[in-house]
């Protein structure tokens, strides 16, 4: 590194500013470990670290969920260096442990904090209010918005964003409006972020009628949709059949300079798939002639399994093949929907060969490809292998779904299967579904 080398050669002597501007810039792109080396240097030097070094490398640390080494250089800094900690450093350690559900650890932090007469800012409230919503504690989320204006900080558009995010995955689509509406009263400007989770819980909702009103408004007030917005409404109007107006935003959304996704992608093809337009997710698949999509293990997940529940085996076979001939490893759920198509196509042996080949290939079958493989058994009357993959499940500590096991309880009642195969699927059948009342007698 050539900073370093300067400084070793003693060609020049940087002071603190120039030492916190290089370290901001290789945490800007994640280089936490030359960053890391740089403030040891500094602690070699007559130019020691101050509190913004820290906060920057902690800060860094945080985001990419180094959150131990977080915490171990705060130690350091706070025991060793004798460096007091401020508001900046408490934020980004809460906001660290909250993302990986450490509430602990956070809650102690933040007392520490205000222990030491630290109040928390915006920022800290902010961070607090969003990891409260992702977890969907909305109530708790609320409860810290009226701490923080008791004690004279104002909720920002973040902090908004992030409650009524909170509202849209819970699916309160009139609470998440209620708040819209407030947060416009007092003088905040709703933002991208803000519109883009309206139309993420009015899709999945499936009111795009609202979504699209919203999407307009969005437009009319001179916002720009970001890739994540046009994504949002493309899924949404695959979700309702509306598979014209998908196509056609996907089209606007190139024309306005959006350049699709990785996910993008994947919304379309699938969102086609599962619209039975196999042949129009195929074409485009082979237009785009992208190298990362080619070699997206999960595009060709979603294009076998469109293939196979469409009833066209051969092609979910082609791409199959396609895809191990370019030397990418099919995962469990790609095997999955291989071996259900081919149990759809009551092809039960070539779902067998599959099923026996994913231990060879170093991909054992899970929980949901047993149900699959033993779900197509069933409905082609293929009862050879069923004990024996009962048993490996039980081997494995595995469930039974209900739809399997209502599968079970009906060839049973058939006279299909032998009533002895109760005994198996009793170490089968999970806590929840003992007392589904459609399934109680089923001993």
């Amino acid at each position: 590194m050539l900073f370093k080398k300067l400084i070793k050669q003693k060609l020049c002597e940087p002071d603190v500013v120039m030492y916190n501007t290089m370290i901001k810039g290789l945490c800007k792109f994640s280089n936490n470990v030359t960053a890391l080396a740089l403030l040891r240097l500094m602690e070699q030097t007559n130019c020691k670290p101050d509190i913004v070094t820290y906060n920057t490398i902690i800060d860094s640390l945080c985001k990419d969920k180094m959150i131990d080494d977080a915490l171990k250089l705060f130690k350091d800094m706070v025991c060793n260096k004798s460096i007091l900690p401020d508001v900046i450093t408490y934020t980004s350690l809460i906001c660290g442990l909250c993302k990986f559900g450490r509430w602990d650890e956070a809650s102690k932090m933040l007392k520490q904090m205000e222990d030491e007469k630290i109040s928390p800012n915006v920022q800290t409230f902010t961070v607090l209010v969003d990891a409260f919503c992702k977890e969907g504690k909305v109530e708790e989320a609320e409860a810290i918005i009226d701490i923080m204006v008791e004690r004279g900080e104002v909720p920002n558009i973040v902090t908004y964003n992030s409650l009524i995010d909170g509202y849209c995955l819970r699916g309160e689509m009139i609470k998440a409006r209620e708040i819209f509406d407030s947060m416009t009263l007092r003088g905040l400007a709703p933002n991208v972020v803000t519109y883009s989770s309206l139309l993420n819980g009015y899709c999945k909702n499936l009111n795009i009628e609202k979504a699209v009103q919203m999407f307009h408004e969005m437009s009319g007030k001179g916002l720009k949709p970001n890739v994540v917005t046009y994504n949002t409404m493309i899924q949404g109007f695959f979700q309702v059949g509306r598979c014209v107006d998908a196509r056609k935003l996907f089209d606007e959304m190139h024309a306005q300079g959006q350049i699709p996704n990785q996910y993008t992608y994947r919304i379309v093809l699938g969102g086609l798939c599962s619209n039975r337009q196999v042949e129009d997710a195929l074409s485009l698949f082979h237009l785009i002639g992208d190298s990362r999509l080619n070699s997206d293990i999960v595009v060709y997940t979603i294009l076998i399994d469109g293939a196979g529940k469409c009833g066209k085996v051969d092609i979910a076979r082609v791409l199959f093949q396609g895809l191990i001939d370019k030397g990418l490893q099919p995962n469990v759920r790609t095997y999955t929907v291989m071996i259900s198509g081919f149990c759809q196509e009551g092809q039960l042996g070539e779902a067998k060969l599959l099923f026996l080949k994913m231990d060879e290939s170093g991909c054992p079958p899970d929980n949901v490809t047993y149900r699959v493989f033993l779900q197509g058994c069933l409905k082609n009357q293929h009862y050879d292998d069923v004990e024996m993959l009962l048993q490996e499940m039980v081997d494995r500590g595995d469930s039974l779904d209900a739809s399997t096991l209502s599968l079970f309880i009906d060839h049973i009642a058939a006279g299909l299967l032998h009533r002895s195969m109760l005994k198996l699927l009793g170490k089968l059948v999970p806590k929840e579904l003992m007392d589904d009342p459609s399934l109680c007698d089923w001993e």
